[in-house]
């Protein structure tokens, strides 16, 4: 027991010391200069998930006009000093277009500017008010208002910062695992992360995905593409606690270690399963039961013909359509869909049986 309590002891301060931080109080006025000086910045891929409508705008304003309490920012501290927004998004980003000075990744005015308050739960008068109608007395106390700043500095190891991005965004204003992602990997390469993007934006495969608007802006094409890729060029079996952790791992990699050949080669290959399934867009070839999308059915589609050995030339749609009728209807296959569909036995077996009825390929 004294053994795992000094391995305990160990991690702890070696995680500790990976993490360097500091905290300050500042003013909604200093950072409004800040983010005007672009000493704090919003990355595009994080602005995209200001999420908050008029409703819950309002009801911030109404709570830095009552002095209500609300939990810190956090940032961190880019090589060139300035900070990048990690926590707070939903929060800073409303003061910002409040005072219509949110900008877009271009400096243009950012569509959410200009924000008309709605009645609050509290103060019933702010209805219709906006930044020009609203009386100095209030315009200064909303600069004036102070803001917790805590602060993870540059020379915090890679891996801490996404954990903490990870951990902060949480809760009604988190982003999806994949826009965390896109935040904070594009810092180390976003080559790969556009070649992703990219994937994604392949009008066949988003006609064969069928996905809720919501999912959609939370980037889940992308995450798709990335768990098509994890699994394809990193196989389906995996040691992380989920598969989740297993596409930050693999999308590290290609990260750190970009091939640009390789990623044409994928292109290709994912190009070409899409004009083969392109016929199908309308046949809800993802669907299982009564849910119009599942990844058991994604998953053994796509990495069936992704197999090396099988040759996509001489696949007939129409024969792939009746084949993937059978497979949805095999209890063997369905054995391994439901709560732990995303579970390495499980992925590597739906996928072992539908390489044997979709292309004839015994594993």
């Amino acid at each position: 027991m004294d053994m795992k309590i000094d391995e305990m002891s160990t991690e702890i301060q070696r995680y500790r010391q990976e993490i360097k931080s500091e905290r300050m109080d500042m003013s909604f006025g200093e950072i409004i200069n800040m983010y005007k000086d672009r000493e704090i910045i919003i990355s595009p891929e994080y602005q995209r998930a200001f999420r908050w409508d008029e409703q819950r705008q309002s009801d911030f304003i109404e709570s830095i006009l009552l002095g209500i309490p609300f939990p810190s920012i956090f940032v961190a501290t880019n090589s060139d000093g300035k900070w990048e927004l990690i926590d707070g998004l939903q929060r800073v980003s409303t003061v910002l277009a409040f005072f219509n000075e949110l900008k877009d990744e271009n400096g243009r005015p950012y569509p959410k500017n200009g924000l008309v308050l709605s009645e609050g739960s509290m103060l019933k008068s702010l209805k219709g008010v906006t930044i020009d109608t609203l009386p100095l007395e209030y315009k200064l106390q909303i600069k004036r208002t102070p803001c917790r700043v805590e602060i993870i500095l540059k020379e915090s190891e890679f891996k801490m910062r996404y954990e903490l991005f990870k951990r902060l965004n949480t809760g009604g204003e988190g982003l999806s695992r994949q826009e965390i992602r896109n935040c904070i990997f594009r810092g180390l390469d976003s080559r790969y992360s556009d070649f992703v993007s990219e994937l994604s934006a392949n009008l066949v495969f988003r006609q064969l995905v069928v996905i809720s608007k919501s999912n959609e802006e939370m980037m889940y094409y992308d995450e798709l593409i990335l768990r098509y890729l994890a699994l394809k060029n990193n196989g389906t079996r995996y040691s992380q606690p989920n598969i989740q952790d297993y596409m930050d791992d693999y999308l590290e990699k290609q990260c750190k270690d970009f091939d640009k050949e390789k990623t044409l080669k994928d292109k290709y290959l994912f190009e070409t399963i899409m004009i083969i399934l392109e016929p199908l867009k309308d046949k809800d070839i993802f669907k299982l039961g009564r849910r119009l999308f599942t990844t058991s059915m994604y998953d053994a589609i796509m990495l069936a013909l992704s197999d090396e050995r099988v040759d996509l030339t001489r696949i007939d749609a129409n024969e792939l359509e009746s084949k993937i009728i059978k497979l949805k209807s095999m209890d063997e296959f369905k054995k391994y869909v439901g709560s732990a569909s995303s579970n390495p036995t499980s992925i590597s077996n739906k996928v072992r049986i539908a390489k044997e009825v979709l292309i004839g390929i015994t594993v």
